[in-house]
């Protein structure tokens, strides 16, 4: 797993930069995990006035390798949903789905 340095400028009042660090196999998943705001970690506003809707610029995202071979805080891999469930009792997860 590595530690990837994540920029994504946004509009809101005015123009900004969300700077976050993502945990991923490689770059490409990084970029993927970026999107979800749940595998951001230590996200950072550079506005310090982000308390509205906020439209994102994915497309001018910036993603740079800072450390290789690292732990994921959320375990494994970024899908803690799935994490979730492997460490559910088997009953549990079997009504889930039917759900």
């Amino acid at each position: 797993m590595n530690k990837y340095f994540v920029k994504i400028p946004y509009n809101y009042s005015r123009y900004g930069t969300l700077s976050c660090f993502v945990y991923a196999e490689n770059e490409e998943d990084a970029v993927d995990a970026a999107y979800d705001y749940n595998n951001r970690h230590s996200e950072d506003f550079d506005d310090g006035d982000n308390d509205g809707d906020t439209e994102y610029e994915y497309n001018d995202m910036t993603v740079e390798l800072d450390e290789e071979d690292v732990d994921s805080p959320n375990g494994s891999n970024n899908d803690s949903a799935v994490n979730l469930a492997m460490q559910l009792p088997c009953k549990f997860t079997e009504d889930l789905v039917l759900l």
